[in-house]
């Protein structure tokens, strides 16, 4: 695959991925809580515990 090549193909992709109904729903609750949980409480735990 050539540089053109690569260059069209991944225009054709960022152009698809930008379209609203290709970008999917918001996050859920339970989404928020697993990024609370992995983000913010599991590293102060882990401060404290190696503290």
């Amino acid at each position: 695959m050539d540089d053109r090549t690569m260059q069209m193909e991944l225009d054709r992709r960022l152009a698809e991925l930008e379209k609203p109904e290709n970008q999917g729903g918001g996050l859920s609750s339970g989404d928020w809580i697993f990024l609370l949980l992995t983000g913010v409480i599991g590293p102060v735990l882990l401060l404290l515990w190696g503290w």
